[in-house]
């Protein structure tokens, strides 16, 4: 049976290549779509975000709009309630006996029995399943593995979410969010929400209004109460659980009396309080818990019981709009959470190189036969020969990180690391100590490892270094001594090293002993439902390739089109002008009945009226003027501020009645009406590649080395032999290779432009470039694209895969595609769309060709090839030729 994150997946899959349909909002398919570079069916590379935090924002919202944020039970009804309860439980994770079935029959019944008999419950051992199916709320789980981003994902929702509210401000959409997570060291993480680019997330424009509305706090320590306006929107609060915990968490000091033990408390609880009622006074609000997997588990300790009763009074409060967790495992004690909607693991981490591979990486040291000298003395020398000379891209140089349990343990490992490294010639001075006897000054070196500039290789550690440490330079991590600490201890500390970064090639290594690989492996299992000797043979399996940019002067493309305008007819006002409205009907007045019981009479009804009626006070509802300028001027397509400058001129009180909104429409309205629709032809010079952006901003990176420009993308590496640079087929004149390498998609693709290349190095004509632009498909870094209405009714943008273009300032473009798609809706649409342009251009100014083919090297498409040929030579003889 699949799992519920399967059949998820399987459906929002199925949403994206139907176009995001969603009738009541269709902004949320804009908003998905301009994720991605070019098209989303086609040749797909992500703006920002990774695979698996895309997959997993559709799948939210997959989730909202579509199925309506369904209760975690209404959401297994709707996938597994077959009509046989076996399917609906067994997917729940209820087991069930013959005799169970004599009586639950049907999943009204077993859900009744969850919520109400404790002795099933405990009967079955299933507590997260009465955890799931107890709450008040829509909650669900976010699985992801270390490394993939889950804070991005958190910020990335809160801003989709925003953005959704403030296009439909009356609708259930979150206005504010509370984010947090245990402990310190993930809440520092939390920070980078702060830093998220959401220019990349968001269109122009939503971006705009999203930023003018947006406001993030972080709770200071010690501060009393939440900075946040009472009862404001659009506000971002991150925190950790222990300041906003219903019951405070004080623990008495060992010389501290009972009196003052319960001042603290009552303080304590007091303040966090404060700061939940300023956060309950908050509309529409969401909850993102990170690391969610420790408010969950078979048996919840009073800390974690803290943390679900605080969400849960926060909803008695104030409905939450949605509860959302991120967590790096789906498992709890080897029972999958039955929140899970999306899980991304380890193996797929390491596979779409997301995570640093540990393929043969893992080494095992059998305990008491090695003395730990000699122990010690093979990892530095194993992590020097393998790591010595390695940095990341940005100059930080790899690490190892070495795991201790006691301070004994660690001050006896010191001595035998600084012998190993003194005996191949490397510094003492690379040692850091972290623990939690540090000074501040080991503090600071810890926290600056990040750092091109730290010279800190070897890391020593207790208690320090596990969950939510992020350290991408991190390469090794150490556990030779045997761990016996809390839970899951040698998981999180084992797997700090593969967090991977952007251009590093080089895999990870963890050294532990037999011991510790033992209990590595029961947690691997347990957690993530894979083995340590799976990982050890898991490689990635994509690639990032950086393309360099060779040329950046290139011809530009003249273009003719018709394009439509709207203009005011004459002596039409050049803005529009509002006045209060003066026709307003008053309300009818409302009126209460009052009616008493009479039993005696036969009627129909028992009330009979006294004749008395109250007249009902009806207040009047008003809007702020920013709200209705918005409003207007996005539904009119007006100048926000001019609009606003409007409205207060008319309401210098700042608020307008509701009564009046339908007269300052139809005035809106009316004035538009002056207008009429001319065409008329434009020539437009496309560039094939831009560097800079109208505002002078680099638009790719820059290589330091050689000053090179340079576009990257991930590539599967089973596709390597499609790639073909300069070194690779010759280029007599230069004619193309604008980036190298040429990544193509398919054999047919490579061929065609070997066999044009190889045409023109006998004789170029008159030909100025022979270009591949199937990789450049961002609409900043091209204008080489054509608009078309897709089968989903939505328009999209169609990057053509190559263009020759002549010194004459023709050109042709030509589309490879296999036989099979010949007669796609999708194809159809694009060609059509290209070649009504090119009916608008003079004499043919330019031609476009799809050529199908069955077969790699385009045996059967001679006469399209040739075609191409007589364009580029025209009447010279050229039909020796072969493919």
């Amino acid at each position: 049976m699949q799992h519920l994150f399967e059949k998820l997946r399987e459906d929002t899959l199925k949403w994206r290549k139907d176009g995001y349909p969603c009738q009541d909002y269709p902004l949320i398919g804009e908003v998905l779509r301009y994720q991605f570079e070019g098209e989303t069916d086609d040749r797909v590379h992500l703006k920002y975000l990774r695979e698996p935090q895309f997959q997993s924002l559709e799948l939210y919202w997959y989730l909202r709009l579509v199925l309506k944020t369904p209760h975690i039970v209404n959401l297994y009804r709707h996938y597994y309630d077959t009509g046989d309860i076996r399917d609906f439980c067994e997917a729940f994770g209820i087991p069930l006996t013959p005799n169970d079935l004599i009586y639950i029959t049907n999943v009204d019944a077993v859900i009744n029995l969850v919520e109400n008999n404790p002795d099933f419950v405990k009967l079955k051992q299933i507590d997260p399943v009465y955890e799931a199916v107890t709450l008040p709320y829509p909650s669900y789980i976010f699985a992801l593995a270390m490394g993939t981003g889950k804070t991005v994902l958190i910020g990335t929702i809160i801003a989709t979410e925003f953005a959704m509210a403030l296009r439909y401000p009356e609708r259930d959409f979150m206005k504010n969010a509370l984010v947090f997570a245990p402990g310190t060291t993930i809440i520092e993480s939390l920070r980078e929400i702060s830093d998220i680019p959401f220019d990349h997330i968001l269109p122009p424009s939503l971006h705009r209004d999203f930023l003018a509305n947006l406001k993030i706090t972080y709770p200071q320590t010690g501060a009393k109460e939440i900075q946040v306006q009472t009862g404001s929107t659009y506000n971002v609060i991150v925190t950790n659980t222990e300041k906003i915990a219903l019951r405070a968490n004080v623990k008495k000091r060992s010389n501290q009396t009972e009196i003052a033990f319960e001042e603290k408390k009552e303080q304590a609880e007091l303040e966090a309080n404060l700061r939940l009622q300023k956060i309950t006074s908050l509309p529409s609000l969401g909850v993102f818990s990170d690391e969610a997997h420790h408010t969950y588990g078979n048996k919840i300790d009073a800390e974690l019981k803290r943390v679900r009763e605080t969400v849960n009074y926060i909803h008695e409060k104030t409905p939450l709009v949605a509860v959302i967790n991120t967590t790096g495992t789906p498992y709890a004690k080897r029972q999958m959470l039955r929140e899970v909607v999306a899980w991304y693991s380890l193996g797929e981490g390491i596979k779409d190189n997301i995570l640093k591979s540990l393929h043969n990486g893992i080494v095992q040291y059998p305990i008491g036969t090695i003395p730990d000298q000699d122990v010690i003395r093979n990892v530095i020398n194993d992590f020097f020969d393998n790591y010595r000379d390695v940095a990341l891209p940005d100059g930080a140089k790899a690490k190892i990180a070495f795991y201790f349990k006691t301070q004994e343990h660690l001050d006896t490992s010191h001595k035998h690391i600084q012998n190993a490294l003194t005996e191949i010639g490397e510094s003492t001075t690379q040692i850091l100590v972290n623990t939690q006897k540090s000074s501040q000054t080991e503090i600071d070196e810890f926290k600056r490892l990040n750092d091109s500039d730290s010279q800190k290789r070897i890391i020593l550690l207790i208690g320090k270094g596990t969950e939510g440490w992020n350290c991408p330079s991190l390469f090794a991590c150490a556990l030779i001594k045997e761990q016996t600490t809390s839970s899951n201890f040698i998981l999180q500390a084992s797997t700090r090293c593969l967090r991977q970064v952007k251009g590093n090639t080089h895999t990870a290594k963890i050294f532990l002993d037999t011991k510790n690989s033992t209990i590595l492996d029961k947690e691997l299992q347990a957690n993530f439902g894979t083995t340590l000797g799976e990982l050890r043979t898991q490689d990635a399996e994509t690639e990032e390739v950086a393309l360099r940019i060779r040329k950046i002067d290139l011809p530009k493309l003249q273009i003719m089109q018709l394009v439509r305008r709207v203009v005011p007819l004459e002596n039409t006002p050049k803005d529009i002008q509002l006045r209060i409205p003066t026709d307003i009907r008053e309300a009818s007045p409302t009126f209460r009945s009052i009616l008493t019981p009479d039993f005696t009479q036969r009627s129909t009804s028992p009330l009979t009226a006294l004749g008395a009626q109250d007249e009902v006070e009806i207040k009047n509802q008003t809007t702020d003027c920013y709200t209705f300028a918005r409003r207007l001027a996005t539904n009119y397509h007006l100048s926000m501020m001019e609009t606003l400058k409007n409205l207060k001129r008319l309401y210098p009180e700042g608020q307008i009645p509701y009564a009046h909104f339908d007269s300052l429409c139809k005035q809106v309205e009316d004035q538009q009406q002056n207008y009429e629709v001319i065409e008329e032809h434009i020539a437009e010079h496309l560039a094939l590649i831009r560097i800079h952006d109208d505002d002078g901003n680099l638009l790719f990176e820059k290589d330091d080395t050689d000053g090179s420009y340079v576009h990257k993308v991930r590539l599967r590496k089973s596709k390597a032999d499609l790639l073909l640079s300069e070194d690779d087929l010759d280029d007599d004149h230069d004619v193309s290779y604008h980036y190298t390498p040429y990544d193509f998609d398919s054999g047919p693709e490579q061929h065609f432009f070997k066999t044009i290349l190889s045409t023109l190095n006998q004789s170029i004509s008159d030909v100025e470039v022979l270009l591949f632009t199937g990789s450049l498909t961002n609409t900043k870094k091209t204008d080489f694209h054509f608009e078309y209405k897709g089968t989903d009714n939505n328009y999209h943008r169609y990057f053509p895969d190559f263009v020759i273009v002549k010194n004459t300032g023709e050109f042709y473009i030509v589309e490879i595609k296999s036989e099979n798609e010949r007669g796609h809706p999708d194809v159809v649409a694009k060609k059509k769309a290209v070649q009504r342009l090119a009916k608008l251009q003079p004499e043919a100014h330019f031609e476009y060709k799809v050529i199908y083919t069955k077969d790699a090297f385009l045996q059967e498409n001679l006469d399209e090839m040739q075609t191409i040929r007589e364009w580029i030579y025209g009447d010279e003889d050229r039909t020796n030729e072969t493919v």
